[in-house]
Parts: structure tokens; sequence; C-alpha cells
């Protein structure tokens, strides 16, 4: 009767998962294709905080110039971040080239400040449009993608617009480790909600913020959240609990990114975020969790397909076993289809989850112990 009972609270549970997840791509809108009249359109700058970007800051800054945004109302600031390759040269050599490039030094981090908190505020401190972009420098935008953000969030009066980009993950490591987060991310994500301006919960997209500056400057932006390492979510949160309407939509074709490239900083990047976004307890929870997922969906079919035990139940009870699993392969199967991930790495989920338990609880330990690092800096 036990295992009966496991096997339907496994079916349950795997279905529920699988109908959140479908619920919460069908509430993420996705940016339509807009085309507005150029002279509609305000003035707008693109701030760009970059520290050890050598890799990503040309293509990034090259799809921008492409923009069809009106030139004389679009400039964009890239805000060194005390790099240590050659991010500052690079964008110096453009910003010669191309007079719309501003190159700005954050200069030392001040007491009590992040570095991606700093240099945002730095760029929009300098900034003249009215409205700012807050662009992360590993993003590759299409032509019309700042136009057809500036149009949508004109015409829904809007204060703040933040996009989801195409999430690219090209090589092993990163379509080991990456879908499950971002799995998790979604069914935590309710984009109805987050959009609802009668609902607290708010959430936004680091790399791709739109946002009045009239509103950004009158919550103190960056600066009142200076010290915040998800600084993203705490910025949405602020606005939103000013009263300023937000929204959270995907980005389509319009705008994609490859956070990560090598084992190590795919490692680091989800460490820094579990136990930031969750707190340690819930951390420590999914650890746990993803510990238990990563045995259990094929262990405890083959469980009961082993038994001897005599009995009616044992038939149904592994029926339901076998379906709770297959709910759970599917779900995880459409969202490695979302992220173009090849199907294979389904058999490689049991891996997945191992790892994703050990990177989420070296991310708790180091957070205890105050050795939290990012990009070469302690944070």
């Amino acid at each position: 009767m036990t295992y009966l009972l496991i096997s339907i609270a496994w079916a349950l549970i795997a279905g529920a998962a699988l109908a959140i997840l479908l619920q919460r791509h069908r509430a993420l809108k996705t940016l339509e294709p807009a085309y507005p009249e150029q002279e509609s359109l305000p003035s707008l700058t693109v701030i760009i905080p970059a520290r050890n970007e050598e890799g990503n800051i040309e293509s990034c800054l090259r799809s921008l110039l492409d923009q069809t945004y009106p030139r004389n109302r679009f400039t964009i600031s890239v805000v060194n971040d005390c790099s240590t390759d050659r991010t500052g040269e690079i964008v110096g050599v453009l910003a010669r080239d191309y007079e719309q490039i501003q190159l700005i030094d954050a200069g030392p981090l001040p007491e009590g400040w992040l570095g991606k908190p700093h240099a945002c505020w730095i760029g929009a401190r300098s900034a003249q449009g009215d409205w700012l972009c807050f662009l992360d420098a590993d993003t590759h935008t299409a032509p019309d993608l700042l136009k057809t953000a500036l149009a949508a969030a004109l015409a829904g009066k809007l204060d703040v617009l933040s996009l989801h980009p195409q999430q690219q993950m090209l090589g092993f490591w990163e379509r080991l480790l990456m879908p499950i987060p971002f799995m998790t991310l979604m069914l935590l994500m309710d984009a109805g909600v987050i959009n609802d301006p009668e609902r607290r919960q708010a959430m936004a997209n680091g790399q791709f913020i739109l946002v009045r500056r009239e509103a950004y400057m009158a919550v103190s932006g960056h600066e009142a959240i200076r010290a915040e390492v998800l600084e993203d979510v705490r910025l949405a949160q602020l606005l939103k609990g000013a009263g300023y309407r937000l929204q959270l939509v995907g980005g389509g074709d319009f705008i994609r990114t490859r956070m990560y490239s090598k084992l190590s900083t795919v490692w680091q990047g989800l460490a820094r975020g579990g136990s930031e976004l969750f707190g340690i307890p819930l951390t420590l929870l999914a650890v746990l969790n993803s510990t238990a997922m990563a045995v259990f969906p094929f262990l405890f079919p083959i469980w009961l397909a082993l038994r001897q035990e005599p009995g009616s139940l044992l038939l149904p009870a592994l029926l339901l076993a076998c379906l709770g699993s297959i709910l759970w392969y599917t779900a995880h199967g459409l969202e490695l289809r979302r992220h173009h991930v090849p199907l294979i790495y389904l058999a490689l989920i049991p891996l997945s989850m191992l790892l994703i338990a050990i990177v989420n609880l070296e991310g708790v330990i180091r957070r205890v112990a105050g050795r939290r690092i990012w990009k070469d800096r302690r944070i």
C-alpha cells in the first residue's frame, strides 16, 4: 500500500510540474514586431557594464551599431568596470570610429558597492536619454530590437520593459548544466503575475532592462541596491514597489545571449545564482531535491518492477510510477527543446542533477564562508 501511495504522489507531482511549466511558457509573452514612426521615438542611452568582456564586447557593440533606431536619438555608453583584459582597448578603438559610442571608466569600486550596480549607476548618471537600456555585454541584438522594445513600452504605457533573451547553449557543459536551473526558474516565475500591476511580485532580467530615466532616478536606481548580487531582481522590485508599471517578456528573435562557454564560468555562475536567488535554507533544500531526483525517477520504477511480492496493488503502482517518470522527463525534454539542446541530453539528466546539487552546495559554502567570487573579484 505504501509504494502505491508513493507512486500516486509521484505521478501527481510530475504531472503538476509539467502542467505548471506549460502554463509558465504560455504566460511569458514574446516581443512582437513593431513599426513605429521614427519621429515618435524618444532619446535613448544604452548602458553596458563591462568587466573582462574582450570576447563579447565587439560583437555586442557592432550589433547595436546596426540598429534601425534613429541615430540622432541613440547613444551607447560602455562602462569599463576595472577590466584586466583588452575590454577597454577594444571599446576605445570603436569609440574613435563611431561617435555614438562613449567609453566610461568606472574607477575604483567604492566601499559598500558591488561591481555591476556601480558600473550601471556610473553609466546612468552620465546618460542623457529619456530612456535607459541596461544591456549585458554578452548579448547580440537584431537590428529592430531597440525601436521595437521602445514601441512596446510606449504602447503599453510602461515604465520598465525587461526581456528574456534566447539562451544559446552550444558546448557540452552548458547543455549539461544550464537547462535545469532555467527550468527551475521557469517553474517559479509566473510572468502573468509579474506583469500584473495589482500584484507585488516583480522580476527583471539584467541582460536587457529598458526603463524610463525619470522613473529610474526617482527610486535612486542602482545606488539604492548598491550591494545586491541579483541587482536586476531588486531593481524590478524597487520600481514596481514604487508604483511604476513593469513587464517581463520573451525577446524572441530580437536578442540572444551565450552566458557561459567554459565549465569554470558555468560552475561559478550557477554557484553564485542559486544561493543568492533562493537564500541558504531553500538552496540546501534544493540540494537534497536535486540529489533525490537524480536517481528516483528511474530507480523507483525499476525497484517496483523487480519486486517479487504478489498482490494486486503492485501493477498499478508500477504503472503510476512509470507515468510519473515519463511526465517528469517530458518536462525536461520541453526545456531542452526550448533552448535547442539535443534530446540525447535527457539520458544525462541524472548526472546533471547530481552536478547541480554539488554546485549549489558549493555556492552555499562560499556564501557562508564569505568567499564568493565573480569575474576574479570577491563579492
